[in-house]
């Protein structure tokens, strides 16, 4: 029996975790999951627990943090191995030339990371696993072919929603997630989807999910992990695509669940019948991306194939039958005009949405958006994952275009869209330089509109951002070489 350490730098449910660990517990592994920032927060756990490997969940962005911490650890523990998962090691595999890592994992983990488990603890030093690349004796990078990918999602072990119970922040959460679906069929220009779903060609249908038995069981399972639980999230990215089974899904979510929920749906998906239904079965809000009120921006650029009018054909729906909506924005893209902006909090102010949410465009290595910004010079040649910032709330980092415009509508774009008789009264304010007053203006509105989508109470939602406040004010390092202060959120 082997022991799995996961550490995480940010207090969040990675809902990963849950199916990695119910993996390893069905293989009768231990495993916990900690948050840790710095080594002395890791250490007394690692003295203790004595893991035989251990983990994280690596997003782009978060990975410095991670890197950094495990050089730490790496220099007190050599020879317990790290191993990197989730979606930067995926799309970034040479991030296995960092000295402190051991492997990583591209791709779905639950197999391959028991497997890698069972290996550690064997003593084997020949890793022919597939997903995991590994360095061998010399130190030389060894790539392993991908797995199939499971057809059948019900014959993954069941995930284990109670790993967060350590995490106090984490385990007072109020709006758990559970995924049911896993791949995406769209190909948007900012998104890696693209990227992934070519690295399991051939290998199996990539839009796969559970069965609503399965759905309800892990439902009941996260609540129960979750006592204080108001609302669940249900995770999937064509939510209302195949109708008898979100018919099945929704209406024996309310039998036997009997929470509210919320979830995600694409403008074109939207009809009568699936808000009539989302209506009947108690969800507490859905929500869906705008991204761009300019269709030139939207169609042209970032590759969703849908039109104003079908944006306003949806909202007027959901509001026909009592459904409140979210809506995402996002403002800064390349070769985006102010006035294009504009169009996004106009048409935003046009649906009326309760609930509007809006960010910073952040580019990503290796998707198509990311390489027209450089070819546009809006990013160095040189531009590398180790230029994402943390968050998206914060600045944009290309360059040749309209910070400060960019910022300040995006520090008064869900101010306006909630009060819209403020609008043409304070419009003047987008064109001032901008100023930590505007800052401080965000942050306020954003709070207000998660606890109410969220369906949170103020307390649970104020544990949580000050458990993940690093996020908001971090030294970052510009495409340009310079380290800068970013203003938190």
């Amino acid at each position: 029996m082997g022991k799995v350490l996961f550490i995480q730098t940010q207090k969040y449910a990675y809902p990963g975790l849950y199916y990695l660990c119910g993996a390893l517990k069905e293989a009768g592994h231990e495993y916990q999951v900690i948050h840790a920032l710095k080594l002395e927060e890791a250490a007394s756990v690692i003295d203790e627990f004595q893991p035989d490997l251990i983990g994280y969940s690596c997003m782009t962005g978060a990975h410095k943090a991670i890197l950094e911490l495990s050089s730490e650890i790496k220099a007190k523990y050599p020879n317990v191995p790290i191993v990197l998962g989730g979606i930067h090691p995926t799309l970034y595999p040479d991030v296995l030339k960092h000295p402190a890592i051991s492997f990583i994992c591209k791709g779905d983990g639950e197999a391959a990371l028991v497997e890698l488990t069972d290996a550690v603890c064997a003593g084997e030093q020949d890793f022919h696993i597939f997903n995991i690349h590994h360095k061998d004796a010399a130190g030389d990078i060894v790539e392993m072919p991908m797995r199939p990918l499971t057809s059948v999602m019900d014959e993954l072990p069941f995930p284990d929603y109670s790993v967060y119970r350590k995490i106090s922040e984490i385990a007072a959460d109020e709006y758990p997630m559970v995924y049911y679906e896993r791949g995406c069929p769209y190909t948007c220009s900012y998104c890696h989807n693209s990227d992934q779903r070519a690295l399991y060609k051939g290998l199996g249908k990539y839009v796969r999910r559970f069965s609503v038995d399965r759905i309800i069981a892990e439902s009941k399972a996260a609540l129960e992990s979750y006592p204080k639980s108001r609302t669940l999230l249900l995770g999937a990215d064509t939510f209302g695509a195949k109708k008898d089974f979100t018919r099945e899904l929704l209406t024996r979510f309310k039998d036997e669940v009997g929470v509210p929920y919320t979830c995600l749906v694409r403008p074109e998906l939207v009809t009568e019948e699936l808000a009539k239904m989302m209506a009947e079965t108690g969800c507490h809000m859905v929500a869906f991306g705008v991204e761009s009120g300019s269709e030139r921006i939207r169609t042209k650029i970032l590759g969703r194939k849908y039109s104003n009018a079908k944006v306003v054909e949806a909202a007027k729906i959901l509001r026909e039958f009592g459904v409140s909506f979210r809506t995402y924005n996002i403002v800064g893209f390349p070769s985006e005009s102010r006035e294009e902006m504009l169009e996004t909090l106009e048409l935003n102010l046009k649906i009326r949405p309760e609930f509007p949410w809006a960010s910073i465009y952040t580019p990503y290595p290796r998707t198509e958006l990311a390489d027209y910004c450089v070819e546009h010079g809006h990013l160095s040649p040189d531009f590398s994952f180790d230029d994402v910032p943390l968050s998206f709330f914060n600045d944009t980092i290309l360059e040749n275009v309209d910070r400060s415009f960019i910022r300040n509508i995006h520090a008064f774009f869900q101010l306006f869209v909630l009060m819209p008789f403020l609008y043409p009264v304070f419009k003047w304010l987008l064109y001032v330089p901008h100023n930590p007053v505007f800052g401080f203006i965000f942050k306020a509105v954003y709070s207000y509109v998660c606890v109410r989508s969220e369906n949170r109470t103020i307390w649970g939602f104020l544990k949580l951002a000050f458990g993940n406040r690093h996020m908001f004010s971090r030294k970052v390092k510009s495409n340009s070489g310079v380290t800068a202060l970013m203003d938190s959120q």
